[in-house]
């Protein structure tokens, strides 16, 4: 009987126990970057231990703070159960993952290594809570330089006055929630493309300055008509269903020039394109700029126009926008540029007064704005 029992060739053998190795090796991989769950004591997020996937709710209690070093990734999965450790907020919550702050936050990348919040299935649109600061800690908590997409409120803030900075927050439902005394101080961010609105406020008394809110599907700003709002130095432009609903109502009203011949409202707002470099907006105004020559293209006497310039160039306009620049990078057409806060806390690095947006007020120190 013995005879006749076949064994396996010996590359099956090790096809087997090559497949098997991997497997519990990736296992093991994946679960040294799962997270989920309660944290109540000090956490630290590393660039090198990432992308960190969060399976459940993730919630930091008043004992601890959670820090993520620049660089980080966090991906939000689905979640697979209902989470019964953690109270949920809502309906909505029950059925998606959020992180909660009730602890401190220490959550600062770089304008180079910047901390990305995103869901796992990024094309469905939002598939998770958001990041929720809830009478969080705010000497403690800050959030700069981080992307957050794919949520329902991409930042929630609830009694409580955390710094948000130099951040992108788009492509979620509504991308600042702001109720219940979440009294944030907003500085240099961009707000684009979410779909709902781009900042919602109820109750509360924010600070929000030197910020892009832009090409949200709905609205910029949408307000209870009641909260008494900080609403200076921004760029709003865009906003398809309007940029203000039951705001200020002198709010968007232009009243004066700034210091670059801008049309400004009285608290200094801007309602024009913010043109990012590298898009058709900047080409456009390429094309219209006088003081560059005119393309060789467009030139029907070449030998007449080498008497005005030494030479032609090619196609400025189209380099322009297929040249390689960082996402909502200010062309040098920008009315952001040098029309931020003139305070010298939000100069530029080379001192001069700083730009509206995330490459602006690289001077720029919490610290500072807590005083």
């Amino acid at each position: 009987m013995n005879k006749n029992k076949k064994s396996l060739p010996k590359i099956n053998r090790k096809f087997i126990l090559f497949f098997i190795f991997n497997f519990f090796y990736t296992i093991n991989s994946i679960s040294e970057t799962t997270v989920g769950g309660i944290i109540d004591k000090d956490t630290r997020w590393y660039t090198e231990k990432g992308p960190y996937y969060v399976i459940r709710d993730v919630l930091v209690t008043k004992r601890a703070r959670l820090s993520i070093t620049p660089g980080t990734q966090i991906i939000i999965y689905k979640p697979s159960i209902l989470d019964n450790d953690i109270k949920q907020l809502n309906r909505l919550d029950s059925l998606n993952i959020k992180i909660i702050i009730e602890g401190a936050l220490d959550c600062g990348g770089e304008q180079s290594k910047r901390i990305v919040f995103m869901p796992q299935e990024e094309e469905r649109g939002c598939s998770w809570y958001g990041i929720v600061f809830k009478n969080a800690q705010d000497k403690y908590t800050e959030m700069s330089y981080t992307e957050i997409k794919g949520a329902y409120f991409g930042i929630s803030v609830i009694n409580c006055a955390p710094v948000i900075h130099h951040c992108q927050i788009e492509f979620n439902n509504v991308g600042i929630q702001l109720e219940e005394y979440g009294n944030a101080s907003i500085y240099n961010c961009v707000i684009a493309y979410n779909y709902s609105t781009g900042i919602k406020i109820k109750s509360s008394n924010p600070v929000i300055m030197n910020n892009i809110v832009a090409f949200n599907i709905n609205n910029g700003m949408w307000c209870d008509a009641i909260s008494k709002i900080t609403f200076e130095y921004n760029c709003v432009y865009g906003n398809a269903d309007g940029n203000f609903i039951d705001c200020d109502p002198e709010l968007g009203v232009l009243k004066k020039l700034n210091n670059n011949k801008d049309s400004v409202d009285y608290k200094n707002n801007i309602y024009k394109n913010p043109i990012f470099a590298g898009t058709e907006y900047d080409s456009m105004s390429i094309e219209k700029d006088i003081s560059l020559p005119t393309e060789k293209s467009k030139v029907k006497d070449t030998s007449i126009a080498r008497i005005l310039h030494e030479r032609l160039v090619d196609s400025i306009a189209i380099k322009s926008r297929h040249s390689s620049y960082p996402r909502y990078f200010l062309s040098k057409y920008s009315p952001c540029r040098h029309a931020a806060n003139p305070s010298s806390e939000f100069s530029n690095e080379d001192g001069k007064r700083g730009d509206i947006g995330i490459f602006g007020a690289t001077k720029f120190s919490p610290s500072k704005s807590k005083k």
